[in-house]
């Protein structure tokens, strides 16, 4: 009888051990209990729950949006960007093209310059999580840059230098088109882009037959029948006539020696995430879980989350997203070597390389940064797997228990009831919103 009880005591106590080990490894999704605060833009939320984990600093390390001009937020850790700020802010005045709920907007035409929207951020930690809502004004395929690099050129009439409006054409008149924009690199040599609509030059098929050393002639924008020639030039390029839309939608850099090691992602026909020095093969988009498209003529949501590798091991991982759809799970990527062993120390949002037709607009509505994976959300949808457009909203305190945001409502100022998320620092999110309800009328209120 007393082994019997010893026996029955000793599987009564591995049932509790086992039953509260099952709950430390099931528990680990956030659960919000209780939301206090007036459900108005700007508003300070407290959110009441549990396995919301410990964050070092509440704020982010950066929030942006247009609606507050070109610098940061107050409520982010850094008040000013760590580099050239890139693109203009607008309203509806210039531009329809605004995020719901928004009253401004930032662009860039990539005709007019290469440098990456917004700034460059710098950072000093192993992860890295990037939220941001952008648009693009362009067609990747249709807006490409159209251009000769020529050398040796050779003044035939009065015209100084090789100017937009100018006129290009091979020696037989087969290929010809008009120039959009030049740049001089020196008195004899420099780079012309043209325009996709006029004349024959957007013809691949043709072009193709223009190679290196080629001869090309430029003419005056009226000199339509292309008889007197004002320069006459070789070509300076491989690939002759060149086409191009180097679209790169995110990069992270970090200085080593002489070189700047990165990693970038594009979208472009051949989509890729590419480690310049590091990597052990291109990890095109063929092999991504999911494809993703270009933002072209919509708004997005998109999020990257970043952790550093070890040298030398494809360990590090870089998750991204559009509109929650998750690109790739299991990728791993080698971010450093015994040849370049620094980490990334900077990231930049989108930039196009080597020219786009003009008129080639990129806006952006909000940029959120943060050195953890921590973030709290809003979403229209109750639960997270429906939810494809979230908006982020900034911590002002932060602890395993409750937090305090600044609400934003971005797009769902029209909804009449959203739903909080909660992500920890190991990405758990509750997959069932908290629901509150800002637009539900009130209760009555009792006579007595």
């Amino acid at each position: 009888m007393k082994n019997e009880i010893l026996s029955h005591s000793f599987r009564f106590f591995c049932f509790f051990l086992l039953s509260g080990l099952s709950s430390v490894i099931f528990a680990r999704e956030p659960f919000i209990e209780s939301t206090s605060g007036d459900l108005g833009e700007g508003e300070v939320i407290t959110l009441r729950g549990g396995n919301f984990t410990s964050k070092v600093n509440a704020s982010p390390l950066l929030f942006w949006s247009a609606d507050q001009g070109e610098k940061p937020s107050a409520l982010s850790r850094k008040q000013q960007w760590d580099g050239v700020f890139t693109g203009s802010i607008v309203d509806k005045s210039i531009t329809e093209v605004i995020a719901p709920g928004s009253k401004k907007v930032l662009r860039h035409d990539y005709s007019t310059g290469s440098g990456a929207l917004l700034a460059k951020v710098s950072f000093d930690s192993d992860r890295l999580y990037v939220w941001r809502k952008r648009y693009d004004d362009f067609d990747r395929l249709k807006d490409m840059a159209i251009r000769t690099r020529y050398k040796n050129l050779e003044r035939l009439g009065s015209a100084s230098s090789v100017t937009a409006g100018m006129l290009m054409s091979t020696p037989d008149k087969v290929i010809w088109g008009k120039v959009v924009q030049s740049d001089t690199a020196n008195a004899s040599a420099g780079t012309a882009y043209y325009a996709n609509d006029y004349g024959t030059i957007a013809n691949k098929a043709l072009a193709a037959a223009v190679k290196s050393d080629a001869i090309i002639y430029f003419y005056d924008e009226g000199d339509t029948d292309l008889k007197v020639p004002l320069f006459k030039a070789l070509v300076d390029e491989g690939k002759g006539i060149f086409f191009t839309f180097n679209h790169k939608i995110f990069r992270m850099w970090g200085k080593q020696g002489t070189h700047i090691n990165n990693t970038y992602i594009s979208l472009d026909a051949d989509g890729m995430v590419v480690s310049e020095y590091t990597q052990v093969k291109t990890f095109w988009s063929g092999g991504w879980d999911n494809k993703i498209n270009s933002a072209t003529k919509r708004w997005v949501v998109e999020e990257f989350q970043y952790q550093a590798g070890t040298i030398d091991k494809e360990d590090g991982m870089l998750f991204y997203w559009q509109d929650r759809i998750k690109a790739w799970d299991q990728q791993r990527f080698r971010f450093t070597t015994s040849d370049y062993p620094n980490k990334y120390t900077d990231v930049y949002q989108t930039q196009v390389s080597n020219g786009a037709q003009p008129g080639s607009f990129e806006y952006f509505d909000s940029l959120y940064i943060d050195d953890t994976w921590h973030r709290v959300y809003i979403c229209a949808e109750r639960n997270w797997s429906a939810c494809t457009q979230p908006e982020v909203l900034v911590p002002v305190s932060w602890s395993d228990d409750e937090i305090k945001v600044s609400l934003r409502l971005g797009a769902l100022h029209a909804q009449s009831r959203y739903y909080f998320y909660v992500v920890n620092a190991e990405g758990e999110v509750n997959s069932v919103g908290f629901s509150s309800c800002p637009k539900c009328p009130e209760p009555p209120v009792d006579a007595q």
